[in-house]
């Protein structure tokens, strides 16, 4: 591991000097023209030259090559302070923060906004990435403070493809072979006979006589296939248009598991009276299936006798092995993983929309001034449909303490509207050497939200009281927001960016409801200046720095909590007189809850040498939160309730972000680039209204991680293990840290966390001649650490003879390490070291150009994904969800892939 933390430390310096050594020398430079590169910020565009805040612009050439099924995979260890955890399961959302998040439990999902719409949630699996033209990732909060409550954690702006004025025909098309990567190491059925005569030999006559691999019984080898269109051009020769259609098909690997995608998009772009009037008109359709299989079949698969075998003739479960208590016959222990696939069928049908029309006006009588419009809905429509077979273990169960084989028949669906509509006026005008541009505008949002589920429908009549149709309809969130923004520049050296936003939100009272936000963002263009604009060496450098102020009030299920509200008892009456009045109970509120505020500080340089053959960013940044919004237990007969949200304290982030993109060789028949990016992060709780908050339950009432002031959320709270001479873990023997001379909850310690230190990205380029083409993808993630739960679960002779429901277990092979006899979730013991170098990609391409005509061109490629981990973690992967807890999860596929891109 020291050497791999070597190799990291080090990588910066190589590309460095890798790049100096194919560098043209000072006198074979060439000039080359310069295109001022347009970049996509806030409500706008603006020159990169311009930029005063810290915004990483991605075009189509920097995209992740290969078989790329999610718009998140384009960027993936493409950008400083962007880390994306992608999932395994087919169709699942990704995890995206930007510079860490800013909230403690709140929302930290960056603002999703595409094609001026700011979508619901990072709701990005839905788009098809072949439609994706650009990104823009907004970190500082001189650039998302115009978004003001949405800004916090950063904003992604994502621009789609257009039409164009030549006719121009797309087909991508490939095909992946899923294959396992890992498995979790557990006993073999041999190895697992040996255990239990050695430690459970009263059991022995339970074991059967198969070697079952249930981690292979359970996956396979699938395949996925993506078919992508497009048609692009101008409709009756004067309108570019774009149409595109894909269909994705990816059958996962976890049996029964499947994910199916279908969408199609237009945009039109129309322009009136000598383009003084443009629109642009998008719209994305997306049809998707999902068979959900149960993900609890994963965690089965590591419990479960290997020695028995996965069918039974006699067994009543539909021919499944099930344990089964013989007094009664009814259905004890670990279910069998393969039965838990085979007779439960999840589906999930998800239809959603969203479009937006665009105008933008410029005045005939006062050309300075633009007015632009946009307007635009995000729509979802999901079903749910869960059928259990009957005559299966899931199937069986008791109602009213009677057991039989009852099934599973339920329902769910779900409605989700949101509009959104803006109004700016825009004034741009140079005097002299002065540049000014102004922006106000007025927004409003409104998002509905309508949702429905059903109980067990085979149980109604055996069950009403608690099988029944359950509609859930919460009042809409509102919000509306007065915005607007100077740039001033002055001989194209100085420039400065001053923005506010007044956002007003429904899920406040009419004391708390509208916030003030804003940043100020000055730069200075030193190359620009007359002792440096005539260098040959030095070719960019730019200063920036910002501070803003943003806001948060996304608290999840709690929309209107400042309402006083009742429950009325259909059942229960006070007598008064001769009158019967429903006795009613005030539900909790919470009147004082406001704004979750961010205050976020940027130090920046952009720089770039030798014609810009190297050219990169470096960001120094500090984010003070202050009235974090968090869902906590509440005080005694406090607000009414339990648990609810409050405004509970403060946090602090602050790291480094660094940008290289360097052209390392750039000649006629070879071109090498890298591109390499490094984030240092730190998140810290300052204060907190009642430090030490229990987090990361483990079971048993047991928890490993807290919220502590000083601390980084989810940091491990755990004992401090005792080892033996040999290294080995003695049992239930801790270190008493407080010396009281007993071990209590008060010698619980810190003891690392889940979030990385250091995260990075290296992507190399390679072209060789006008026909083949080379990439590969690595990403690096430092002092990450994982909770082990997997073990800690069940490596211990309790689990693998387990007297409650008289049946045995497999186990990690950690037992034969540990050969704990009790669980000890407790101990720092289970707390690894999640460090890891992935090679995300390889992709090789040959392009036949003008292959059937002039226009014409070919590409087939190869390419390989999730290739190589060099950790030493253990389990299937470090990166996990669940804030770093390792209970099992869907492993992400290694892939193989054969694709096409023709262009006609």
């Amino acid at each position: 591991m020291k050497n791999f933390t070597t190799v990291l430390k080090i990588a910066p310096a190589f590309l460095l000097a890798s790049s100096m050594i194919h560098a043209q020398t000072k006198d074979s430079i060439t000039k080359e023209k310069k295109i001022e590169e347009v970049v996509l910020i806030g409500y706008g565009k603006q020159k990169k030259t311009d930029l005063t805040g810290s915004i990483t612009a991605l075009s189509s050439a920097d995209f992740n090559k290969g078989a790329v099924t999610t718009a998140e995979g384009l960027i993936n260890g493409r950008s400083s302070g962007l880390v994306i955890t992608q999932s395994g399961t087919p169709g699942n959302e990704a995890t995206i923060r930007i510079r860490g998040g800013s909230s403690l439990n709140a929302s930290n999902d960056p603002l999703l906004v595409v094609d001026g719409l700011p979508l619901d949630g990072v709701s990005l699996s839905t788009i098809n990435p072949n439609d994706i033209e650009s990104f823009s990732i907004l970190k500082d909060a001189a650039s998302t403070a115009i978004y003001g409550s949405r800004g916090s954690n950063g904003v992604i702006l994502v621009t789609t493809k257009k039409g164009s004025k030549k006719l121009r025909v797309s087909l991508n098309s490939f095909m992946t072979v899923n294959t396992l990567a890992k498995k979790i190491d557990v006993y073999s059925g041999d190895q697992f006979r040996e255990i239990i005569t050695q430690y459970a030999p009263d059991k022995a006559f339970m074991l059967g006589n198969s070697n079952t691999d249930w981690q292979k019984e359970i996956f396979r080898t699938s395949v996925t296939s993506d078919i992508n269109a497009s048609v692009s051009g101008s409709l009756f020769g004067k309108v570019p248009t774009r149409f595109s259609i894909d269909n994705l098909d990816n059958s996962g690997l976890l049996m029964t598991s499947r994910y199916r995608r279908n969408t199609a998009n237009i945009a039109i772009s129309p322009s009136f009276f000598d383009d003084y009037l443009k629109f642009n008109i998008t719209g994305t359709y997306s049809y998707t299936f999902q068979n959900k299989a149960s993900e609890d079949a994963i965690k089965n698969a590591l419990s479960y006798d290997p020695t028995q075998s996965v069918y039974d003739s006699s067994s009543p479960y539909g021919g499944y092995t099930e344990w089964t208590t013989p007094a009664t016959g009814r259905p004890v222990g670990v279910s069998n993983p393969v039965s838990m696939l085979m007779n439960r069928h999840d589906v999930q049908n998800f239809k959603r929309f969203f479009g937006n029309i665009n105008m933008d006006y410029k005045l005939h009588f006062f050309p300075d001034v633009r007015l632009i419009v946009n307007a635009g809905i995000d729509s979802k429509e999901l079903d749910g449909h869960v059928v259990v077979n009957k005559n299966s273990r899931s199937g069986y169960f008791g109602v009213n303490n009677v057991f039989d084989y009852y099934g599973e028949d339920s329902y769910s669906d779900e409605s989700i509207l949101n509009k959104n509509a803006n109004l700016q006026l825009n004034y741009t005008k140079t005097f002299g050497k002065f540049n000014v541009e102004a922006l106000a505008g007025y927004e409003y949002q409104n998002y509905h939200k309508v949702s429905s589920t059903s109980g067990n429908t085979l149980l109604y009549t055996l069950d009403p009281a608690n099988n029944f149709y359950n509609p859930d309809s919460k009042p809409d969130v509102n919000l509306q927001a007065f915005f607007g923004r100077l740039n001033f520049g002055f001989d194209n050296k100085y420039l400065l960016t001053v923005n506010y936003r007044r956002d007003g939100s429904s899920r406040f009272s009419k004391n708390n409801r509208w916030g003030d936000f804003g940043g100020v963002a000055a730069a200075w263009r030193i190359s620009q200046e007359n002792f440096l604009k005539e260098s040959t060496t030095l070719s960019d450098l730019k200063l920036r720095v910002s501070v803003g102020k943003t806001g948060q009030q996304d608290i999840g299920i709690y929309r209107y909590d400042y309402f006083k509200t009742y429950n009325v008892s259909s059942t229960l009456y006070y007598q008064f007189g001769n009158q019967f009045y429903e006795i009613a109970k005030a539900n909790g509120y919470n009147e004082n809850l406001k704004w979750e505020e961010s205050v976020k500080y940027n130090l920046g340089l952009d720089f770039g040498f030798l014609n810009n053959r190297i050219k990169g960013t470096l960001d120094f940044y500090l984010a003070d939160t202050k009235d974090l919004l968090s869902i906590v237990p509440e005080g005694p007969l406090e607000n009414l309730r339990i648990i609810g949200p409050k405004n509970i304290g403060s946090l602090q982030s602050k790291g480094i972000d660094l940008g290289l993109d360097v052209k390392a060789v750039k000649k006629e028949n070879f071109n090498l680039s890298f591109n390499y990016n490094l984030s240092y992060n730190n998140v810290e709780i300052k204060q907190l209204e009642v430090n030490g908050i229990d987090k990361g339950g483990v079971g048993l009432g047991g928890f490993v991680q807290t919220f502590r002031e000083g601390y980084s959320p989810y940091a491990f709270w755990v004992y401090q293990q005792v080892y033996d001479s040999n290294g080995k873990p003695i049992e239930n023997a801790y270190v008493d840290r407080n010396g009281d001379g007993e071990i209590t909850s008060a010698d619980k310690y810190n003891y690392k966390k889940p979030q990385a230190d250091v995260t990075m990205g290296l992507i190399t380029n390679i072209t060789i001649g006008k026909n083949w083409d080379f990439s590969m993808g690595w990403r690096a993630s430092l002092g990450n650490y994982v909770y082990d739960q997997i073990s800690a679960d069940r490596s211990h002779v309790n689990h693998i003879n387990n007297t409650v429901d008289n049946t045995i277990n497999n186990a990690p092979v950690d037992f034969s390490f540990t050969n704990f006899s009790t669980a000890n979730k407790m101990s720092d013991y289970y707390v690894k070291n999640g460090s890891f170098l992935k090679l995300d990609n390889l992709t090789l391409g040959y392009t036949l150009n003008n292959f059937i005509g002039k226009n014409a061109s070919l590409r087939i490629y190869g390419a390989a994904q999730n290739v190589l981990i060099i950790t030493k973690y253990k389990n299937i992967d470090p990166e996990v969800f669940n804030n770093g807890l390792d209970n099992s999860i869907y492993p992400r596929a290694r892939m193989f892939t054969l694709g096409i891109n023709a262009n006609f």
